[in-house]
């Protein structure tokens, strides 16, 4: 457990970082959407939250006084914040240049060329799990899924693997707690690439890196190799991107699963619903918390913000915001209005989304045509979440059922 100052009042001393946010955040941000839908803290050298779908749409909107330079919010002053993650951490008009050279990549043709490969990676690691009654659906499937895809479109060893899940451990929940872990992951993996890009100048390949590599941005009708700071970044941000958030919503969708049989069995007698089901997954379980730099005085939900601190952007409590969404603390698989924003919106909005929802399409397919029958090992109170801006189980010990 982290030991952390508990918290007394959560509209007036959150604390995104501790164990009983990680554990109970649906809990915490519901009675905030009620009591305090802008909530502040003196934590993090003062921060604030915000929980309402309308107010995070309309921050995410307004770059000019709400700055992606600074996307965390952790005991690491803003000052000191210096990792450039692009594009996630440019603002506009910088940003789109760096985005739309690497959107390519995951255009809905690169995605589709790649799902046969990624079938065949599934299936291999249900053969893994074939026999056991007794399994780890976060750690023997839903975190192995997107690390081996991520490997393979960085065009790197499958040895990498350990490694891969090792740094996103450090940067996005250790770290967050730890800024020394952190700096640690963040300097390896900066060294890694920067090898990797070595290697690729000497021997092209068909890969993200060779593509990052070649990447130019187009500005002002003229256009510019990537710097190696931008080339370096943008790897980076891939991996977080690409492993993290994925491994969270597919842990995330079979601990659903495992604990709402009629909700997997719908899906045994009906796959052709599952895209529906990701979107509601998504929305429901969406993992990610984004942080945004103040950079002037400004209101939003009718409460006056102050320049210079940070402040964060629950996608998963808009999610569940209940002027937008009918029931929003039931999952419907069959919901036909659902405007998640479980891959963000505005200028940042996840340029991976395409490949996530074929990840998670094919995952769910290959574990239920293979394991129509399983539930959750252990009592549903059990089950620990991540700390860090993005949420998924740490474990979800599953019990296979003939």
């Amino acid at each position: 457990m982290n030991e952390r100052r508990p918290v007394e009042d959560w509209a007036t001393d959150f604390d995104h970082l501790s164990d009983e946010w990680a554990n109970h955040s649906p809990d915490i941000l519901a009675d905030l959407r009620q009591r305090c839908p802008v909530a502040h803290t003196e934590r993090f050298f003062g921060a604030y939250l915000v929980t309402r779908y309308d107010d995070i749409d309309e921050l995410s909107h307004n770059t000019a006084a709400f700055s992606s330079r600074i996307t965390a919010v952790n005991e690491n002053h803003p000052d000191n914040i210096k990792i450039e993650l692009p594009p996630i951490t440019l603002d506009p008009p910088e940003h789109s240049p760096i985005r739309r050279a690497l959107l390519p990549a995951f255009n809905p043709r690169e995605v589709a060329a790649i799902e046969p490969w990624v079938a065949e990676m599934v299936t291999r690691l249900l053969d893994d799990i074939e026999g056991r009654e007794l399994v780890d659906g976060a750690l023997d499937f839903a975190q192995l899924v997107p690390v081996e895809l991520m490997g393979k479109m960085f065009g790197v060893s499958a040895a990498m693997g350990p490694q891969f899940r090792t740094w996103v451990d450090e940067f996005l929940k250790d770290g967050q707690v730890d800024i020394e872990i952190a700096r640690k992951a963040s300097r390896e993996v900066q060294a890694y690439f920067a090898d990797q890009l070595d290697q690729r100048r000497e021997q092209p390949a068909d890969d993200l890196v060779t593509m990052v590599l070649n990447a130019e941005a187009v500005e002002d009708g003229s256009s510019r190799p990537f710097s190696q700071r931008e080339r370096i970044g943008a790897l980076f941000v891939l991996m977080l991107g690409g492993i993290d958030t994925t491994w969270s919503l597919l842990g995330s969708a079979l601990f659903h699963l495992a604990t709402h049989p009629a909700d997997r069995e719908l899906l045994v007698n009906q796959p052709e619903l599952i895209g529906n089901a990701i979107e509601e997954l998504l929305r429901f379980y969406s993992p990610v918390t984004i942080g945004r730099y103040i950079n002037e005085d400004a209101v939003v939900g009718g409460c006056p913000v102050k320049a210079g601190e940070r402040i964060l952007l629950s996608f998963p409590s808009a999610n569940r915001d209940e002027t937008h969404f009918d029931n929003p603390d039931e999952v419907d698989l069959q919901r036909a209005q659902n405007r998640h924003l479980g891959f963000g919106i505005g200028v940042h909005r996840c340029l991976g989304s395409n490949l996530a929802r074929m990840e998670m399409k094919v995952a769910l397919e290959g574990w239920l045509a293979r394991f129509p029958r399983f539930e959750l090992a252990v009592d549903p109170a059990e089950i620990r979440w991540t700390v860090g801006p993005v949420r998924g189980p740490r474990m979800v010990p599953l019990r296979i059922l003939a």
